[in-house]
């Protein structure tokens, strides 16, 4: 019994009807087996009556009953309702004269109980503990004298009962776990048809690396990405090879960090597919764990190529100038602050060149402003000819251009630059019946002088472009600082 002995009424009532509801038997449809073993009770004691009974908490209700009995009734003064909180057999001889029935309306009238038998109907629980949910019981319409073997036939059919229970209930919870799996089935099954959709949609694939076996198992995604057959075979060899230099390294890095600090990683990377295409993919990876050990590498492949050019064409557009293709502004001051944060570092030297156009305005007021960009577009060919590669150029606005030189460049080297470049800058323009010249005006400035500051390097060489004009356009002067003042020189 273990601790039921120090149970409650109410704690062990309590318990009977959680075990009535475990097995689902209440306000069920007939069935043979159950009907057949209150026929056989019923035949084996000769009595007019007899019913399997389930008590609830309010009525008593009939599994299965032969003779005059209703489907159910209420608890209160009901004969089985008594073997059900004893958990004991009881057997009433002639009802009307014990004092616990006398009176019940079960006897004054009908179905006129004269006589009462019932065993107590128990199920195993989980936890092993056997608990009352019911008897099997037979009844009569006279009294009759009972016989110790009255009982005994009923604690068999009790038992035969039990084991009825207990099969509907296994039987029940075996086709509740059919359908559990039935339903989980149907499920995976529109789950992976569902991820099948969204890997086209995505344009991705998923991947999974058995470390302890070395194999790999790809999903349709992956074969799609790769241009190869879905569903056949994994490539040999080294997959890795599908990624080309720097991007093969820098992908085996990233793995070899995840399995030794178990940390995922994402990363994008171009990728070379069978028919030989570069797409621009983005790889995720991280660890698959069994029994707190590693167990694979899985992951996400997703093709990223035709966004990847819309955002490089985005940036591109951001950073160029549209008329020229130079960098603009804002890309110049991006490039200028990178060199001279490196300058800065390696205590360095960072030069900037500021130009200015001389005769562009006569141009455009005489030949137009077509002719105007023209000579815009040809002042960029040279800033990008040959000799020039090492240098970034850029068009600020206008006809202003400048150009950042290389760290640390002899500045003897840059006085050929320049000269070269005042060379370059001369283009002569005619159209219209009007010949037209441009030059340019160069001014010059070093960062170490500035600080490696952008605003203190950038009004230098405007100085000493200015100063240059002032002097003769088509020239060239330098920012340089004298011990006394700040000047040009």
């Amino acid at each position: 019994m273990g601790f039921r002995g120090l149970m409650s009424d109410t704690q062990r009532e309590a318990l009977r009807q959680q075990a009535l509801a475990e097995i689902d038997l209440l306000d069920t449809p007939p069935e043979r087996e159950f009907d057949a073993l209150a026929k056989l009770a019923q035949r084996m004691l000769g009595t007019g009556m007899s019913s399997i009974t389930l008590v609830a908490p309010e009525r008593q209700w009939f599994k299965a009953r032969c003779g005059p009995l209703a489907a159910e009734t209420q608890r209160a003064q009901a004969f089985c309702p008594i073997v059900f909180e004893t958990e004991a057999p009881l057997i009433v001889a002639d009802t009307t004269l014990d004092p616990r029935f006398a009176t019940s309306l079960f006897v004054t009238r009908a179905p006129h109980i004269r006589y009462y038998a019932g065993v107590p109907v128990r199920v195993r629980r989980p936890d092993g503990e056997r608990v009352t949910v019911g008897t099997l019981c037979v009844l009569d319409e006279q009294p009759r004298a009972p016989t110790p073997a009255d009982l005994d036939i009923l604690t068999e059919l009790a038992c035969v009962a039990e084991a009825l229970i207990e099969a509907r209930t296994l039987a029940v919870r075996a086709a509740e776990v059919a359908d559990e799996h039935r339903m989980a089935v149907e499920r995976l099954e529109r789950e992976r048809r569902q991820f099948k959709r969204a890997e086209r949609m995505a344009d991705m694939g998923s991947y999974r690396y058995d470390i302890e076996k070395r194999s790999l198992s790809w999903s349709d995604g992956v074969f799609a990405i790769h241009e190869l057959p879905v569903g056949g075979a994994e490539p040999d060899g080294d997959v890795m090879e599908a990624f080309p230099e720097p991007d093969r390294t820098a992908f085996r890095a990233a793995v070899m960090r995840t399995l030794d600090t178990g940390e995922p990683f994402e990363l994008e990377a171009d990728l070379v597919t069978a028919k030989g295409n570069i797409r621009r993919v983005r790889c995720s990876c991280e660890i698959e764990l069994a029994k707190g050990k590693p167990a694979a590498l899985i992951g996400l492949i997703q093709n990223i190529t035709e966004r990847h050019g819309l955002e490089t064409r985005l940036r591109h557009q951001a950073r160029t100038d549209d008329l020229t293709q130079l960098a603009n502004r804002a890309e110049f001051h991006r490039v200028l602050d990178a060199r001279l944060h490196e300058a800065r570092a390696a205590d360095g030297d960072v030069g900037v060149l500021l130009i200015d156009l001389d005769g562009f305005k006569g141009v455009n007021d005489a030949l137009g402003h077509a002719a105007g960009d023209a000579v815009l577009r040809r002042v960029a060919e040279r800033l990008r000819k040959a000799g020039y590669e090492r240098y970034f150029p850029a068009r600020l606005g206008g006809d202003e251009f400048a150009v950042v030189v290389p760290q640390n460049l002899a500045r003897t080297d840059l006085d050929r630059m320049v000269r070269r470049l005042l060379h370059d800058l001369e283009i002569v323009v005619d159209g219209q019946g009007h010949i037209a010249r441009v030059t340019g005006t160069v001014g010059i400035a070093w960062s170490s002088e500035a600080s490696h500051d952008r605003d203190a390097v950038l009004r230098h060489a405007d100085a000493a472009l200015y100063a240059a004009k002032r002097t003769r356009k088509g020239t060239a002067q330098t920012y340089r600082v004298k011990p006394d003042s700040r000047q040009v020189a």
